[in-house]
């Protein structure tokens, strides 16, 4: 099925390697499943790389040995969804990272899931098509709750999570203003985590800035 011509049939692995990924001893998974889905994560069809995304999520949460190769390849998912708007791909990658998310160690959640998180986030706002704004926003909304039932350090919550909600905010006001009450809940429950006060989220701009050079150099780099 990976070398056939049909896209199905390669759906299909890619499904069956997430059950694999879930259930398989990390070392089996590193050394049989992860060439297979790195092949098909390859693959011309978006159908077939976009069934890879939770698989590969898993293994940032299962198998620390190859957590580098993992976050390279969901790294490029991320870029090459922002600048070839592959929607489909965005909406999994969201989805599969809040799944994931609360199962993962700190580290992962710390250094990648919620960076990345953000990235996608801040992004959203160039996005032109209302309907694919209001689809990821809604996905965000989902994800930022489940990184606040996680532990998260101050700094995590400063460069981080403030300028996601904020742009997320933004965008929920714009496509989907019955739920930005709800984003602004959640931001003000993070910023008192970390002393800020009764200070309006906006007047605070340091750490969206250095934020926004972490975006820029993200997609830079790629």
């Amino acid at each position: 099925a990976v070398v056939s011509t049909q896209s199905t049939g390669k759906g299909i692995i890619a499904k069956i390697c997430k059950g694999l990924c879930d259930c398989a001893d990390p070392p089996d998974i590193v050394t049989y499943v992860l060439p297979l889905l790195t092949h098909l994560a390859n693959d011309a069809d978006v159908f077939v790389q976009t069934s890879t995304v939770l698989a590969f999520a898993i293994m940032l949460q299962r198998c620390s040995g190859s957590v580098g190769s993992v976050r390279e390849q969901l790294d490029r998912f991320i870029s090459e969804s922002v600048s070839t708007d592959v929607h489909v791909m965005m909406c999994e990658l969201i989805e599969s990272f809040t799944v994931v998310l609360p199962l993962c160690s700190p580290d992962v959640q710390r250094d990648f899931l919620i960076p990345r998180l953000a990235t996608i986030g801040v992004s959203n706002s160039g996005i032109a098509n209302k309907t694919k704004r209001r689809d990821i926003t809604e996905r965000l909304i989902n994800a930022y709750k489940a990184i606040l039932c996680s532990y998260i350090t101050p700094d995590t919550i400063e460069h981080y999570i403030i300028p996601g909600l904020q742009a997320l905010s933004a965008d929920a006001a714009d496509v989907i203003p019955e739920k930005q009450q709800t984003v602004e809940l959640m931001l003000r429950e993070v910023m008192t985590k970390i002393a800020i006060g009764h200070e309006e989220p906006s007047k605070d701009t340091r750490s969206g800035n250095a934020f926004g050079s972490k975006v820029s150099g993200f997609f830079k780099k790629k």
